[in-house]
């Protein structure tokens, strides 16, 4: 289709127009619930984070508490050598306890150190599961009032459509049913977008608003032709230019 001749043009800028407005709110439509859900999961993602800082706490806490019970073990068993210092008459007896007390004392310094490092490690720990505490506090907030705002956006915009259906019907109603097919039939095909104003830059070069094809010569003289409709070769559109 090269060119139809119709006065109905200005009709087809406003059903386009129309269509626009109805495209645009139906996917503002939908796309809020996942809007709603993406929240969610950053939250849930978050909430995780605090969860896993509050594991490796604990985690630390417990190594420090078997720490310190190995300390205590070990000081036992140091007391317990001292004792038998005092029983043993047999001087290699002797010296192997002597060797076991020093290798005790030694492992308890060991455990001790251990026990410091964790203490840091803890402080450090229960630091950083304060902070997730209290950023998991305020995005919930965020998320909640930003969910309840969405929710009320998405019924704004459902009451919208409603009425932008209604002013749709009354612009497709000015339009002859064979100009109408054409509109439909080219709006399937190119993403809602049926009719277009052709675009002219600087050096008078004249090109298609849809798919920016320039136009050839015999179409600018069409698209310049009174009462007429006039198609894009490339992308068939219907294009007009503005008085």
């Amino acid at each position: 289709m090269k060119l139809m001749h119709t006065t109905e043009t200005g009709s087809l800028i406003a059903l386009q127009a129309q269509d626009t407005s109805l495209d645009d709110l139906a996917r503002r439509i939908i796309s809020i619930p996942e809007e709603i859900l993406a929240l969610n999961a950053a939250f849930e993602e978050k909430k995780n984070s605090m969860t896993a800082a509050k594991d490796a706490l604990v985690k630390l806490q417990v190594e420090k508490k078997a720490g310190e019970l190995s300390i205590a073990e070990k000081e036992e068993e140091i007391r317990k050598h001292q004792r038998d210092l005092n029983m043993v008459k047999d001087n290699d007896a002797f010296k192997a306890l002597l060797t076991e007390i020093e290798t005790a004392k030694k492992r308890q310094d060991e455990i001790e150190t251990e026990v410091l490092g964790l203490l840091e490690a803890i402080d450090k720990a229960a630091a950083d599961e304060k902070l997730q505490r209290r950023e998991v506090v305020k995005l919930e907030e965020e998320k909640n009032l930003r969910s309840r705002a969405l929710e009320a956006e998405k019924k704004d915009c459902e009451a919208a459509l409603e009425t932008a259906k209604a002013g749709r019907a009354e612009a497709a109603a000015k339009i002859s049913e064979e100009i109408a097919e054409k509109y439909e039939f080219v709006r399937a095909q190119r993403k809602g977008l049926a009719i277009v104003r052709v675009k002219e830059d600087k050096a008078g070069k004249i090109s298609c608003g849809g798919c920016n094809m320039g136009l050839t010569a015999q179409k600018i003289v069409d698209i310049k032709t009174t009462d007429a409709l006039v198609f894009c070769d490339n992308c068939q559109r219907m294009i007009y230019r503005a008085v």
